[in-house]
């Protein structure tokens, strides 16, 4: 379908609406041109019928006016909050881990409030799939920019890092009206959810990769001008990362950003998004990390936890706190999470 725009009568708007609306979700599928698995007879299989009924919610979610968008992401974040007790056990731990000065109740509130965002961002992954450049851009702001154009006119590399923060594909978009961007993904074990995160990070123009290929895909990308974008706040293992602050808290933390800032050169700045109750995404991109990288993996980790740590805090029910952020302890340390 080359326009999903028609004339005519009530009745004429709405099949082409329709019709635009179902291209749009098989669109994915269709696409060459995306490094994703391709599309398999197997995907109709009853395995995959759930993704297939959350993808068209989310699609036809789009259609409906924003309160009524955050709304329906409010339901999902409260039932979230009633249902999957052992994610809500996790940030019950990440909570009183991270925030010992605050009473049982006030971290109860900060609980619940981040589920809500929870299931708002989840919804809104409609509008990074499949929105218009025009509507994301109404919908986001994005502070620090100028800061960021700055060094590319003057010809520096730049690797923008941000924490898993719920709004993280709506900021990889709005980033993407910026500078030409690449960044790496964890290939999900459901092939056809793969599909739609590639596309969706990917149909801005930003070269995405996976984390099978390593490194030198997107240190070649950043060294040949593109904007970096990572994200490496995981705990994989002990065996790749070191622990460094976080928190106050010592956490198995990756060291490759201050590998890749030395493999390119890059000046490293660290990104924030919050998504207030309108329903607007603020993304915030902090001033270049002084001094980085230091020649100490320790320091640079330290460095990095330190900046995510400052964002965190000025709106910390952003943050993904349903994920084990502390289950790698050090030696003789036992993990806080039960089972």
């Amino acid at each position: 379908m080359k326009n999903c725009r028609s004339q005519g009568s009530n009745t004429d708007l709405i099949r082409p609406g329709i019709r635009c609306w179902c291209w749009r979700l098989l669109h994915p599928l269709k696409n060459k041109i995306l490094q994703s698995p391709p599309f398999q007879w197997s995907f109709l299989a009853p395995q995959y019928w759930g993704t297939w009924s959350l993808a068209a919610v989310i699609a036809l979610s789009t259609l409906l006016p924003r309160p009524w968008i955050l709304m329906l992401g409010r339901r999902i974040g409260r039932l979230f909050y009633r249902i999957n007790q052992k994610r809500v056990a996790i940030a019950r731990v990440n909570l009183e881990w991270c925030f010992p000065e605050f009473t049982a109740e006030e971290r109860e509130t900060l609980l619940r409030l981040h589920l809500v965002r929870y299931g708002q961002a989840i919804v809104d992954m409609g509008l990074v799939w499949w929105a218009s450049r025009s509507r994301i851009d109404r919908l986001c702001t994005v502070s620090g920019g100028e800061e960021l154009q700055r060094l590319r006119a003057s010809g520096e590399k730049v690797l923008l890092v941000i924490p898993h923060v719920l709004g993280i594909d709506m900021t990889g978009a709005a980033l993407s009206a910026l500078a030409p961007g690449a960044s790496m993904m964890k290939t999900p074990s459901n092939p056809l959810l793969h599909r739609w995160l590639w596309r969706g990070r990917s149909r801005f123009g930003a070269k995405i990769y996976t984390r099978n290929q390593g490194l030198r895909p997107l240190v070649k990308a950043i060294r040949a001008g593109h904007v970096g974008y990572l994200m490496p706040d995981e705990d994989l293992d002990g065996a790749h990362s070191v622990f460094a602050p976080f928190f106050g808290i010592p956490t198995a933390t990756l060291p490759v950003v201050g590998r890749i800032a030395r493999m390119t050169g890059a000046k490293v700045m660290p990104v924030f998004c919050e998504l207030d109750n309108r329903g607007r995404y603020h993304v915030t991109i902090g001033h270049p990390l002084s001094g980085f990288p230091s020649g100490d993996i320790e320091a640079d980790a330290a460095a990095v936890n330190a900046a995510f740590e400052t964002g965190i805090r000025t709106a910390p029910e952003q943050y993904l706190w349903t994920l084990k952020w502390f289950r790698t302890r050090p030696d003789g340390e036992a993990s806080p999470y039960a089972g």
